[in-house]
This record gives structure tokens, sequence and C-alpha cells, in this order.
């Protein structure tokens, strides 16, 4: 991890409540989940996050030269990003294939411009057509029941959710997870429960989650995507 980074997320911690609500085991406010995830999933990297998201949702795999070319970096400058985004997934060249946004399938659909993609967790489907600005068409798969779960996500808002009272399980990641070093410890937990009942299920054995409305886990990707876009507009006027 950069030393930039080390650095924001230190000056950040002192001022963050402690994880778990009032109690162990308590849900945490909608507010206070948005605090700690802009800090937990805060990128070392935006430009660089964003371009592998725009390349990958192409459909393709990408390549350290495109990379070098589009962002005009050195070679050993992109590795050396490359080790702040540890849950990258590679194929047999070396191209990225997958980080967060996934050419290798995952439980979560992501269908956007044509292009039948995946996504590491239900948040990463939420909060992708706003950094994108495109349209998706998400499908996934309850951990509970086995129902399907069908929306459409735009930058704006979501629509066409099936089953109507699907809900998403969210933990949040140790502060220094990063935005692509959370796949264990926070994507396998993130999920669409096809109801408030499965959902209830699940948390019984997963007590630190909180269970939100697709709109407010929209509303919480929204936010994350919108900072990273802020962050990679810095970088540029800087």
């Amino acid at each position: 991890m950069s030393s930039d980074c080390r650095e924001y997320k230190s000056s950040l911690s002192p001022f963050l409540p402690t994880l778990g609500g009032k109690g162990e085991g308590d849900p945490l406010s909608i507010d206070l989940l948005e605090e700690r995830l802009l800090v937990a999933l805060h990128c070392c990297h935006p430009r660089f996050w964003l371009h592998l998201l725009r390349t990958l949702a192409k459909g393709k795999p990408v390549t350290k030269a495109s990379i070098a070319a589009a962002l005009d970096m050195a070679l050993e400058d992109i590795d050396t990003a490359l080790m702040d985004f540890k849950d990258t997934v590679y194929d047999g060249d070396g191209n990225v294939v997958a980080c967060g946004l996934s050419l290798v399938p995952t439980s979560h659909r992501f269908s956007v411009d044509g292009c039948n993609l995946f996504t590491w967790c239900a948040l990463d489907a939420l909060m992708y057509p706003v950094a994108l600005r495109q349209v998706a068409l998400v499908e996934s798969q309850c951990p509970v029941t086995g129902v399907a779960v069908r929306l459409t996500v735009t930058p704006t808002g979501i629509t066409a959710l099936t089953p109507v009272e699907t809900v998403v399980s969210l933990v949040v990641p140790a502060a220094q997870a990063g935005c692509c070093n959370v796949r264990n410890a926070f994507c396998s937990q993130v999920h669409f429960m096809s109801s408030l009942q499965a959902a209830d299920e699940w948390r019984s054995t997963h007590p630190h989650a909180t269970i939100l409305s697709v709109e407010e886990a929209w509303r919480l990707g929204s936010v994350i995507a919108q900072r990273r876009l802020a962050d990679v507009q810095s970088c540029v006027e800087s």
C-alpha cells in the first residue's frame, strides 16, 4: 500500500466510531456505513482503477502495455500500482481479467452495452453503472433461497427489481482494505437477498452484517463511485 494511502486512512481513523453500533452485532446506521465505507474502500489509484473498470467493461482483458499507453505510465510503475490491487485476477498472459468488474464468472451477472460480465459483489453491481455512466442489467442469486434476483441499474437509480422485496447484506471491511483488496473480507458477504426473511436467516450466522434496502445500497454505492470520480478529476487537475 502506498504511503499517501496509509496517511489518508490514518488521518481519518481517529474520527471513526467503533464498528458494531451500540453493541456487538448491532447493525450500523446508513450514515455511519457511508462514512466508514468511504474510508475502508478508499482507492489510492483512482485513475488506474477507473481505466481498468472502463476497459474491462468492453469485455476484453487489459494488458499492461495498454495501461501504460492510456495513463502515460512506465511499466514498472504499473506493477507498483497493481501491488495495491491485491485481489486482481490475471490470465495466463499476465493480463488483467478481474478487478471488481470481472470477465471470470461469479454469482453476480452484469451486462452493459452488450457485454456479459460479472462483479465480485452486490455493491459493485450497484456502483459501477454510476462510475461507467451506463445502464447495466444485473442478475444474481440469493445465497439462502436460490431465488434469482434481477434488476436494472442506472447512473441515477434502480428499476425493474424482482423480487421487489429483495434486500442487500453489507459488512464493513478493515479500514486498510482499499478498493480491490476486499474480496474475502467484504465481497464474499455482500449479497442480494430475495427477502428480509432470507436476510434474517443469513444474518443469524453473520451477526456483524447490516441489511439494507436495494435503494439504500445503491445510494452507498453511488456515493463511493462519485467520490472516486471526484478523486480522478483531482488527479487530472493536479
